[in-house]
């Protein structure tokens, strides 16, 4: 009587087992099907968290797809995230990856959202350690405030440079401000390094 009243919770299993049935359509990707696909796989994963996200590899790695489960940064959303890819089975032709993982420091692709096109090496920051975290400020060349796209363009950058799950652990306040010269400012690819030592005490 209450399952029928209240409805049956929906689990990772019932995720995983929805995507197992579709995984092929997944795999393949056909460029006229995409919208429908991520329309219908969007509708199953918010049944988890509507903060979910998700992203595949446009090319195979090592002959499979990678799908990767993102939270967005929201930190609300990391257990579900972490407990949806721990359940996930073995799937033929598939990576499950946790959250986005940061690229190759040395081969950052510019960032375009929406109308802003962002490039790495127009991003520089200053930091401030915060206990546990990183406090930093964004400075961007042509960054615009009463533009909104900036932001979620920023963010989209500083997970390609440190990840996702370190962006939302590691880095405490983040501001953003037109750039300017300066003598502290560090260019965006020196970030990680200044996370592994004032946060992780790795010097490299």
């Amino acid at each position: 009587m209450l399952r029928k009243l209240f409805g049956k919770h929906y689990t990772a299993a019932d995720f995983w087992n929805w995507f197992s049935k579709h995984s092929d359509d997944y795999f393949q990707l056909e460029e006229d099907r995409l919208e429908s696909l991520f329309q219908k796989l969007n509708r199953q994963i918010s049944k988890i968290n509507e903060d979910l996200s998700f992203e595949f590899s446009a090319e195979l790695v090592e002959g499979k797809r990678e799908f990767i489960i993102s939270a967005d940064g929201i930190l609300s959303a990391f257990q579900d995230v972490i407990n949806l890819v721990e359940q996930a089975p073995p799937l033929d032709g598939f990576k499950i990856i946790a959250f986005r993982q940061k690229g190759d420091i040395q081969d950052l692709p510019s960032i375009e959202f929406e109308d802003i096109t962002l490039a790495p090496d127009h991003v520089f920051f200053t930091y401030r350690k915060n206990g546990d975290t990183l406090d930093i400020v964004l400075y961007i060349q042509g960054y615009d405030a009463d533009s909104e796209d900036w932001i979620p363009a920023s963010f989209i950058l500083l997970d390609l440079i440190v990840g996702e799950y370190d962006v939302a652990t590691k880095l405490g306040s983040i501001d953003f401000l037109p750039y300017a010269e300066g003598p502290n400012l560090k260019s965006i690819v020196e970030l990680p390094a200044v996370v592994d030592r004032e946060i992780n005490g790795i010097s490299k």
